[in-house]
C-alpha cells in the first residue's frame, strides 16, 4: 500500500528512557509529523520476542540506547537486535555513537574518514555496533561529543551539586572536546530523519558536536563561572590534578575528543551551534528549580 505523504513519520525509538531518547520525545511532543514507537528494553534484549518487533510498522529506527548500554553485561543482546533490524531492511537505522571511539592522538578534530582506534572497553563496544550497523548501506552512524542535559546522572548536574556543597574540584586536564547539549543533538537527529524520509540519499558516518573546543578542566571552570552568576556564594577552587608537578605538565599530551562536522553541513545543511549559551540557560534553570 502506498503511504500518504502527509502521514506522520513512524519512528522506532530504541532507548526511549535514556537522556537522548526522552529528549527526542519531549522536544517533538507538539510536532505532528512524528509518531513514536517505544519498545521497552526487555523486548529489545529478548530474541524470543522478535515477532513483536516484526509486527511493528515504522519508517526509520533510532538507536539511542547504545550510548548508555555499551558497557552493560547484556549489550550483546542489543547488538543482536541491531543486526536483526538492519538485516530486515524494513527501514534505515540511525545509530548514535561517540567521539570516544577515537584514541585522541590526532592533533586536529576527527573526520568521518578516520578509523576508530580506541582500545577502551566502552569504545570497543561502540565500534562493534558501528561496524554491524554500517554493514547495511541504508544506515547512518551519527557520532557526537560530550553530551550534557541537566537531567539524571549528568556531568553538569553532578558538578553543580559539588559546587553547592562547597567541594573543591580537581580533574586531570588531558582531554579536549566539544560539549554538546542533548537538545542540540535532538535538533540534528530530527532534521536527518525528516530529510531522509523525504528523499535525501545520505548514509554512512556523520559527526555532530557544538562549535568551540575546550579542555575538560576549562569546561569545569565554565560551569563554576556560570554558577557564580546565580549564586555568588558558590565559591570553589578548580585544580588540575598534577599541578604540584609543573615539569610534568609541560609534557602532558592532550587527547582530542572533538569532531569535524563539515560533512553533516555539506549533506544536510546542519550548522554547528555554540554550547555556552545553552550551558548558561541550563544552569539558570537548575538554580531556579532548586
Amino acid at each position: 500500500m502506498t503511504k500518504n505523504i502527509n502521514d506522520p513519520i513512524r519512528i522506532l525509538l530504541l532507548g526511549s528512557g535514556t537522556e537522548v531518547g526522552s529528549s527526542l520525545l519531549a522536544l517533538s511532543k507538539n510536532k505532528t509529523e512524528f509518531e513514536w514507537l517505544c519498545p521497552d528494553e526487555a523486548l529489545l534484549l529478548n530474541e524470543s520476542r522478535r515477532a513483536e518487533l516484526e509486527a511493528m510498522e515504522f519508517d526509520v529506527i533510532i538507536d539511542a540506547l547504545s550510548l548508555r548500554h555499551a558497557l552493560q553485561s547484556d549489550y550483546r543482546k542489543l547488538l543482536s537486535t541491531l543486526r536483526y533490524l538492519s538485516e530486515q531492511e524494513k527501514a534505515p537505522l540511525i545509530m548514535l555513537s561517540s567521539a570516544r571511539v577515537f584514541a585522541g592522538d590526532k592533533g586536529a578534530p576527527y573526520s568521518e574518514t578516520d578509523t576508530p582506534d580506541s582500545t577502551e572497553p566502552y569504545a570497543q563496544a561502540l565500534i562493534e555496533a558501528e561496524t554491524l550497523v554500517l554493514a547495511q548501506p541504508q544506515n547512518i552512524v551519527l557520532r557526537t561529543g560530550w553530551l550534557f542535559s541537566g537531567k539524571g546522572d549528568d556531568f553538569v548536574c553532578r558538578t553543580l551539586g559539588l559546587i553547592q556543597d562547597g567541594v573543591n574540584l580537581a580533574y586531570k586536564d588531558d582531554l579536549i572536546g566539544s560539549p554538546t547539549p542533548v537538545s542540540d543533538l535532538v535538533r540534528v537527529i530530527l532534521s536527518m530523519v525528516n530529510q531522509g524520509h523525504y528523499g535525501a540519499q545520505n548514509t554512512g558516518v556523520y559527526h555532530y558536536c557544538c562549535a568551540e573546543e575546550i579542555s575538560w578542566l576549562r569546561l569545569v571552570e565554565a560551569i563554576v563561572a556560570t554558577s557564580n552568576q546565580f549564586d555568588p556564594k558558590a565559591q570553589v577552587e578548580v585544580e588540575a590534578i598534577g599541578d604540584e608537578f609543573p615539569e610534568a605538565q609541560e609534557v602532558m599530551v592532550m587527547r582530542r575528543q572533538s569532531l569535524s562536522c563539515r560533512r553533516v553541513f555539506n549533506h544536510f545543511g546542519i550548522k554547528q551551534r555554540p554550547w555556552r549559551s545553552k550551558l548558561r540557560n541550563l544552569v539558570k534553570e537548575l538554580y531556579q528549580a532548586s
